[in-house]
């Protein structure tokens, strides 16, 4: 079937030098032992998991899980979130980049990302649709949105971007972040430029 991406944000306004806006994706092949799995352990109650859910010592335990499983992930960083157009007009931004970079970097062509807003999530369609357009992604790229209790798998981009948001605004004392960042591609966008 082929290589798909899991997705899920996350923002960080407070401890970091300027607000920044996460945009994360676990790629994952069909057929591959699923880190989702793995994961399931550390779900409290309410069927999810949830990065800001967890105590200190939970962190510590599914950063170690993610960091031996050894699967892709990948976040675009957008800072500073453009004043006025603000979180949504990042989304939009980090999303495009990512997905150019998925399909060309790693041969994804399907992303699923979790359930917004229904407005919210056909602006994500219609950026996708515009860099189809534009020749930026082929027109096999396909994306949807399912909500996290459908799917496990999105658990895993909201672990990833959660502990470097922890990082990034110096949360991290038990250096969660070390588990996992060898496995993180994090590209910067900054908006200004």
């Amino acid at each position: 079937m082929g290589r798909v991406a899991y997705g899920d944000e996350s923002v960080r306004r407070s401890g970091v030098p300027d607000p920044v806006y996460l945009l994360g994706a676990y790629i994952t092949d069909e057929g591959q032992s699923d880190l989702a799995d793995a994961l399931s352990v550390y779900v409290r109650q309410g069927g999810k998991l949830h990065w800001r859910d967890h105590v200190p010592r939970t962190k510590r335990a599914v950063c170690k899980t993610i960091g031996e499983h050894g699967a892709n992930h990948f976040v675009v960083a957008v800072s500073p979130i453009p004043a006025g157009k603000g979180q949504e007009h990042a989304r939009q931004q980090a999303l495009h980049y990512l997905c150019t970079l998925l399909e060309g970097d790693f041969d994804v062509h399907s992303l699923v990302l979790e359930r917004r807003q229904r407005s919210q999530d056909e602006k994500d369609k219609n950026t996708i649709s515009l860099a189809q357009r534009n020749k930026v992604l082929t027109p096999r790229f396909r994306l949807s949105h399912k909500f996290g209790y459908e799917d496990r798998r999105l658990w895993v981009p909201d672990q990833v971007v959660g502990v470097l948001g922890d990082y990034l605004a110096d949360l991290s004392t038990g250096g969660y972040w070390g588990f996992v960042a060898d496995l993180v591609r994090v590209e910067e966008i900054n908006p200004r430029r």
